[in-house]
């Protein structure tokens, strides 16, 4: 009996040990379980957070990094870039109720015919016939000499720079603009075509960055139409039509459709031509004196098929923009009568002068143009030909702008304008091609001179050298006012072994180092023979001059005096490859330069390629 309550008693401390045991696992089960529910709502919670959109916005004064209590700059960006946020020196300016842009920003941007006169004081603008004053901080100009006045200040210096009218550039310019506020901002439009759009197809948000978590630059509506600037894989950076640029996501968009941008309310100016019924043959004519219809007629006994002839008469002579003429009236009438037009040549090459300092000051720019004017009225010219030469970088705006104002006065007058260029390269850039090309007449190539005294040696006009002058001017300007000049002169070269060379040929020649040369180091002299000249050199040493495909030219050397000569012809047959060249590319004409250094036998060569 006793050993059976034990058993009963041993049996129920068991049972409440386990119960004892099942309560604490069971309470340990809920803590886990309520752990795992927390880390798995924090997990759940985080992974929602991680990509939730955020919904926080950014300021745009701070975007476009400008002050809100800042009343005087204006955010200027343009349709198709992203704005920069430190690039304040682009800021437009609000002066009153009017915005002005830098005058920089003005002619890179909107319109690079407005010209600041730092002498005068003035803006100067110009059209096909008309030239508008601006002086600075008026309301008055003058066109063509005649007053006008405007609602504001068309320049004004702000903080010692120079700023012009938007509204009043917008008149003269292809450009459009958008003004918003808040913060204010200018947004220009200055290119024109084709862009794509596309309509969002729900609400959406423009961002700063490509990403959820990039803050809000702007709300999207439900069929708002965006410029579309570029798609990435998951993004597209996009503008609203008020400005402000950002990248949505791509979902959001529709399809892109093409639209054309237009400015409706713009209409450009037409530049008016002269232009011949016929191929130009246009021959220089170089002169250090005056000559009469005798000497001419002298000079172009022989000649045929030559149309223009134009004499080297106008000598920029000082910094007020005086001139010294050779022109002679006898020689134009006696042109005439041989049927030739007279397109008389200013060039800057004779005397001491300094063009940026004529063509950058109002008074002796206009004093040029007038005297050039004056000249061509007086000796009944047909045209002028412009051969300025080794213009200096900062002389760009001021050449051009000589340009400009020198084709209005002979456009009055009926003259013909041609310009003369060397062949496009990096160095000759700032004589400005292009607007060359739309305002004058006639663009002349100088096809020549690739090699030069003081260069190495080599051939005058090149094929390859004559082919790209001409391709890379047809960038810039169009074939019907493109005319190709060619040389009727070489350069002889001569070698000079350094051991007889004198002190003087040491101190002014170019010494050259040439393994391949019998002389290793020689000095390297020229001299330009005219095409006569170069044969009777070779004929005299008994040299059959051979035929180089790649140059285009006959070449011959010879020695003579210990000395090694180097000779690179211009005659019948090269002259005749350029002009396959002329006729090729389907150029308004071509030029020689000069008529004192002819054969007569080259001009058959020449017209027949013009008929």
């Amino acid at each position: 009996m006793l050993k059976i309550v034990k058993k009963g008693i041993l049996c129920g401390l068991r049972i409440k040990e386990d119960f004892r045991v099942k309560k604490k696992l069971i309470r340990t089960m809920v803590v886990l379980v309520l752990i795992c529910l927390i880390a798995g709502g924090a997990g759940i919670s985080m992974l929602i957070e991680r990509y939730r959109p955020t919904t926080d916005r950014e300021d745009l004064y701070t975007y476009f990094n400008i002050e809100e209590n800042n009343t005087e700059d204006v955010i200027l960006f343009l349709q198709d870039e992203d704005y920069i946020p430190d690039r304040t020196e682009e800021m437009a300016k609000l002066s009153g109720e009017y915005l002005y842009l830098s005058y920089e920003i003005v002619k890179k941007e909107c319109n690079s015919r407005f010209y600041w006169d730092e002498s005068a004081q003035t803006m100067v603008f110009t059209t096909p016939y008309d030239i508008y004053k601006y002086p600075l901080g008026s309301k008055s100009y003058t066109v063509n000499g005649v007053e006008e006045n405007y609602k504001c200040e068309i320049v004004k210096q702000i903080k010692g720079e120079l700023y012009v009218s938007l509204d009043y550039v917008k008149e003269k310019s292809d450009i459009l603009y958008e003004y918003y506020t808040e913060p204010r901002r200018l947004l220009l439009y200055n290119q024109w075509g084709e862009v794509s759009k596309k309509a969002a197809v729900k609400k959406g948000a423009i961002r700063v960055l490509g990403g959820i978590k990039s803050e809000i630059l702007a709300d999207v509506a439900e069929g708002e139409e965006l410029f579309l600037c570029y798609e990435m894989e998951e993004w597209a950076c996009v503008q609203n039509q008020y400005g402000v640029r950002g990248y949505i996501q791509k979902e959001v968009l529709g399809e892109a459709k093409k639209e054309n941008l237009v400015n409706k309310e713009y209409q450009g100016p037409v530049y008016p031509s002269i232009s011949r019924d016929k191929k130009i043959n246009m021959v220089f004519h170089q002169m250090s004196v005056a000559c009469d219809g005798g000497m001419l007629a002298s000079a172009m006994e022989g000649v045929t098929g030559v149309n223009v002839v134009s004499p080297t008469w106008f000598f920029m002579s000082d910094n007020n923009g005086n001139l010294v003429s050779l022109a002679n009236y006898d020689y134009v009438s006696r042109a005439h009568n041989m049927g030739l037009e007279v397109w008389g040549l200013v060039e800057n090459m004779t005397y001491d002068i300094s063009t940026y300092q004529i063509l950058s000051k109002m008074e002796s720019r206009e004093h040029l143009v007038e005297g050039l004017i004056q000249a061509a009225l007086e000796y009944h010219l047909d045209g002028i030909n412009v051969d300025i030469e080794a213009l200096s970088f900062d002389a760009e705006d001021p050449y051009i702008q000589f340009i400009r104002e020198l084709s209005i006065k002979c456009r009055e007058n009926g003259l013909v304008l041609s310009i003369d260029n060397y062949v496009p390269t990096a160095s000759s850039a700032h004589y400005n091609r292009k607007e060359q090309g739309i305002v004058a007449d006639y663009i002349v190539i100088m096809g020549y001179d690739e090699h030069y005294a003081g260069s190495e040696a080599g051939s005058t006009a090149s094929i390859g050298f004559v082919e790209e002058g001409i391709l890379n001017t047809l960038k810039e300007v169009p074939k019907e006012k493109v005319i190709n000049a060619i040389p009727f002169y070489t350069r002889v070269y001569k070698q000079i072994p350094e051991s007889v060379a004198t002190e003087s040929q040491k101190q002014n020649l170019l010494l050259v180092e040439d393994s391949s040369s019998e002389y290793g180091r020689y000095l390297l002299d020229s001299i330009a023979c005219s095409m006569a000249q170069a044969e009777r050199l070779l004929s005299e040493h008994n040299v059959t001059p051979v035929w180089q495909e790649a140059v285009g030219q006959y070449y011959g050397e010879y020695i003579s005096d210990n000395c090694k000569y180097l000779v690179w012809l211009e005659e019948a047959t090269s002259i005749g490859r350029k002009m396959d060249l002329i006729k090729k590319y389907e150029l308004a004409g071509v030029a020689q330069w000069s008529l004192n250094l002819a054969k007569q036998t080259i001009w058959g060569t020449i017209a027949q390629y013009l008929e």
